[in-house]
């Protein structure tokens, strides 16, 4: 499959209808309700992902009528999107600055749908955050002892060891526990 960049909100809103259906106003709740510790969005850039991934194929929007109300637009995800979403899911983040928004949406979607694969996404992360390690290494070694882009590596270097350290302890949780916080609806 062709792995190549996708914003964020729109993946989420992919793993949500991966549960079923949901309309605008219920997708935004959800998405506040269950990632807002992680990140906040707005209605109308809710509303712009919505469109581009309807634009793309990858969900359907059907009007659903109700009684005294304008019809209601309903959301699904078609099969390509299943697979763009599980494409997404399963590779680490690269840029390290990403791994407080999108690593911990991939961790809430591997728990939430009961994915496999969470251990090597875990593992991955890992391996990715080592190798930055070692570059900023390389870098550190390279200054002057009095250098401040020696001061700036090596705080580089401390903010990805700290999230390898965060890493082990998922890793450790994930060993523990396999019960998932909702399991997918197949409907």
């Amino acid at each position: 499959m062709e792995h190549h960049r996708r914003e964020p909100l729109e993946v989420a809103i992919l793993g949500f209808l991966m549960q079923g259906p949901l309309h605008g106003y219920d997708l935004h709740r959800r998405v506040e309700d269950e990632l807002g510790r992680i990140w906040t969005i707005g209605l109308s850039n809710l509303y712009g992902a919505l469109k581009r991934l309807e634009k793309a194929g990858q969900i359907l929007c059907a009007l659903v009528p109700q009684e005294s109300h304008p019809p209601r637009k309903v959301y699904t995800i078609t099969p390509a999107g299943r697979d763009i979403f599980l494409d997404w899911v399963q590779h680490p983040v690269p840029a390290m600055r990403k791994v407080r928004i999108e690593f911990l949406a991939k961790l809430y979607f591997h728990r939430t749908l009961n994915l496999e694969g969470t251990a090597a996404l875990i593992a991955a992360q890992e391996a990715m955050c080592r190798e930055r390690i070692a570059g900023l290494e390389q870098s550190v070694a390279q200054c002057a002892p009095h250098d401040f882009a020696r001061l700036v590596f090596d705080f580089r270097r401390r903010q990805v060891q700290a999230i390898l350290d965060w890493l082990a302890a998922c890793r450790q949780e994930a060993d523990k526990s396999d019960v998932p916080i909702r399991r997918l609806r197949t409907s």
